[in-house]
């Protein structure tokens, strides 16, 4: 997978220019929310979260741990911002800054998490404790995405931290909710998920880095893939 990026990362970095994008949906999403330059209000917050979880620990326990970068919960915060999700699943815990990312859009939003090593996580579980109130947790993957998509809300998300079932995803992509794949260079299996979303959308968009997905199963979207740069 490293060498495909290195041999992708000039077109990527064109590409997420805005260069050769020729639907008005895409070189919009690409501008202001893959590459947007700007300060949000979340920024400083998740910042100081990422920095006191380093400082406490080494580079191989935050590699164990899946810490996730802080462009890429920039890059997590941006994109729930815009879809602005009224129910988000999440499948596969790492520190809890990912949930507190997605968390600080909307303080109308609720976040449904699996994973069955939770109560063995501790880092995780003091990070959320802040969000107390606003997230279910669940063992079973099935029952969390039944519960997801028996609210009906207008606007959903999910976020895949790790494999799951693929009939899972694609029942959310039925539903046209938004997925988000983590993981996709150090996981072959989550890779495999991704490849296999994009054979099944028949419409709607995807954007990449081979790190981090984004799948928009909209059907009034034309389907196409976009390579980039992050």
């Amino acid at each position: 997978m490293a060498w495909k990026r290195y041999l992708t990362s000039w077109s990527r970095h064109h590409r997420s220019g805005g260069f050769g994008i020729h639907s008005p949906y895409a070189y919009q999403f690409v501008r202001n929310v893959w590459r947007q330059p700007l300060p949000y209000y979340a920024y400083g917050d998740l910042g100081l979260l990422i920095d006191t979880i380093q400082d406490g620990t080494t580079r191989q326990q935050r590699r164990e741990m899946d810490l996730i970068d802080e462009r890429e919960a920039r890059l997590l915060f941006r994109v729930t911002n815009f879809f602005n999700p009224q129910r988000i699943l999440q499948l596969g815990l790492a520190t809890g800054v990912e949930s507190v990312a997605m968390l600080a859009v909307n303080r109308e939003s609720r976040l449904h998490l699996y994973d069955p090593q939770l109560e063995q996580n501790a880092l995780a579980l003091r990070v959320l404790q802040s969000q107390q109130g606003r997230a279910e947790f669940y063992d079973d993957p099935l029952v969390a995405v039944d519960e997801v998509l028996e609210a009906a809300a207008p606007s959903m998300m999910a976020l895949v931290n790790r494999p799951v079932d693929e009939a899972l995803l694609l029942r959310l992509l039925d539903a046209r909710c938004v997925l988000v794949l983590r993981n996709m260079n150090r996981n072959k299996p989550v890779s495999a998920l991704f490849d296999r979303c994009c054979d099944y959308m028949p419409m709607g968009q995807t954007y990449t880095n081979g790190k981090i997905a984004i799948l928009n199963p909209n059907p009034k979207l034309q389907r196409e893939d976009f390579m980039l740069w992050l």
